[in-house]
């Protein structure tokens, strides 16, 4: 396992518990107050929070699709923790949009740090320090 890819895991697995755990939070937010949170942003979380587990298992594996798809997770859910704190419907939600979005932006940096780099078009790759070094003089 590549060094820094466990706490990016367990700290996608929290967030994805987490967004999964909120929901019946915002259904009874809803309930008081059918104008907030919007049932899509509710539908949303739990879709989040799905596939955000689904791609903490991919990360563990180590399948290349599991990068982009965590880190679209965490950007979305970011930027429906920042429309959360825009508009704050209690306390309680203020305060987990908060924690989400902090933790939600260290899990986007660590998965930059740890996202597989492709080798982009007419790129060499770069040689083996055991390889041995081609001949730079006159052919034989």
């Amino acid at each position: 396992m590549r060094p820094g890819l466990r706490p990016t895991i367990v700290l996608l697995a929290v967030l994805g518990v987490g967004d999964l755990a909120v929901v019946p939070l915002m259904a009874a937010a809803h309930h008081h107050n059918p104008a907030e949170p919007p049932i899509p942003a509710i539908v949303a979380t739990a879709i989040i929070g799905l596939v955000t587990l689904v791609s903490t298992a991919g990360l563990a594996q180590g399948r290349r699709w599991s990068f982009p798809v965590a880190l679209a997770c965490r950007v979305l859910d970011s930027v429906s923790a920042l429309l959360g704190l825009e508009a704050h419907p209690n306390a309680a939600l203020v305060t987990v949009a908060a924690t989400t979005l902090i933790l939600s932006v260290a899990a986007i940096v660590l998965l930059r740090r740890l996202q597989p780099r492709k080798r982009r078009q007419g790129e060499a790759a770069q040689p083996s320090p055991s390889a041995p070094a081609a001949h730079l003089g006159k052919e034989r």
